[in-house]
């Protein structure tokens, strides 16, 4: 499911994002100076700044992991380049799996007439309960 306020900070360069973490912390010191002095009005404000912090680092750690690893991230363009992420697939193309014997076990078992795992009887008390 698609974040608008991520995909708005996916948009921004590096100097913006750094810009726009530095603003987040301030507003989250003053959100917790007016909780210490009794005056703030929304408490949750206090858990929106922090996934906002939250979301905007890890943003960037997505860059510098990408550019560690030598495959730099540019910032989106658009809108059109969060659907570009989705690899499309043509609409004749089918996907094949081959096919899987869920119980090997058992059709060994059954071609060499031995009893299949679980086929065994199990001993049961007088109330007839394994």
């Amino acid at each position: 499911m698609p974040n608008p306020a991520a995909d708005e900070a996916r948009m921004m360069s590096d100097a913006e994002l750094a810009e726009s973490i530095n603003e987040a912390y301030r507003e989250m010191f003053n959100l917790q100076f007016q909780r210490g002095t009794r005056q703030l009005q929304n408490p949750m404000a206090l858990r929106a700044a922090r996934r906002q912090i939250a979301r905007l680092r890890t943003i960037l750690r997505e860059r510098q992991l990408a550019e560690a690893a030598g495959a730099p991230l540019a910032p989106l363009t658009g809108p059109a380049a969060a659907d570009a992420e989705e690899p499309e697939m043509d609409a004749g193309e089918v996907v094949e799996e081959a096919p899987v014997d869920a119980e090997p076990a058992l059709a060994e078992a059954a071609v060499d007439g031995a009893e299949a795992p679980g086929d065994a009887a199990e001993p049961r008390n007088d109330e007839g309960q394994a």
